[in-house]
């Protein structure tokens, strides 16, 4: 079990959403916190929120498609959170986005720009914390995909194909790591409230509040839970849909 009080966790795209919010859950827990983002002002204002509540946060202006700039801030911030045996007990791999692929209005570079940013904005900051974690036999890394990993909505190919090898990649890290002390988690939320959403102009059903979602998240890391899916309503279409042929999931989400 890995408990969130006095654990050090380092936490990428913590500017906003579920970054921002599980940040500020888990400093309610007891432990500390270093925040990544590329919005420098929106990082001081948290940890100073933060500090005033009698919490350790600390902060560094970095964008995850730059590994130079990453890895600088990286270990900026596991020096300053006193870590730098291990670089944090926890690191939240949450940086990520979306963007439309409308084919009447396709627009070159934004497949690429995705899975630079959801995929390999991981990976980058998964690479730097393995050498740590494998030499101290411990360590936990969390990704936030989506549900959006298990199906090929139509118009966000690169949005769902970034989450979907999110997430097998990181159900491999945690099969290959086990033994050696490390442990994986993946989480699989649906529609959660955020600057993503609010720009959304369709039906979000089953749209969770972000702190009913990182109470959740929170909850999942200290149980050491595998691989988390939620809502219950989007974990049961999960389940069913993977009983169906390809051809009739393809159908199903075809758009009318």
């Amino acid at each position: 079990m890995t408990q969130l009080r006095d654990a050090s966790v380092l936490i990428t795209g913590a500017s906003s959403g579920i970054g921002e919010h599980l940040a500020r859950e888990v400093v309610a827990r007891g432990g500390r916190v270093g925040l990544l983002a590329r919005r420098s002002d929106r990082l001081e204002a948290l940890a100073t929120e933060l500090r005033e509540t009698g919490g350790t946060a600390v902060w560094a202006a970095a964008d995850v498609t730059d590994p130079a700039g990453l890895t600088e801030a990286l270990d900026r911030i596991s020096a300053d959170l006193d870590a730098t045996d291990i670089g944090a007990d926890i690191i939240v791999a949450n940086a990520g986005t979306n963007l439309p692929e409308n084919p009447s209005r396709y627009r070159p570079g934004i497949a690429p720009k995705l899975y630079d940013i959801n995929l390999q904005g991981m990976v980058r900051t998964i690479d730097w914390a393995m050498p740590r974690y494998l030499e101290a036999g411990r360590g936990h890394i969390v990704g936030i995909a989506s549900v959006a990993s298990f199906f090929g909505f139509p118009g966000s190919p690169s949005y769902c194909g970034s989450k979907a090898a999110m997430r097998i990649h990181l159900q491999s890290l945690r099969v290959t790591l086990r033994r050696r002390g490390i442990r994986v988690t993946c989480i699989c939320p649906g529609y959660v409230k955020s600057e993503l959403t609010d720009t959304v102009d369709h039906k979000m059903p089953f749209l969770w509040e972000t702190d009913r979602a990182v109470r959740l998240i929170a909850n999942s890391i200290e149980k050491d839970r595998g691989e988390v899916v939620f809502p219950w309503q989007m974990r049961w279409m999960v389940r069913t849909f993977r009983c169906f042929p390809p051809s009739v999931v393809e159908w199903i989400l075809r758009p009318r």
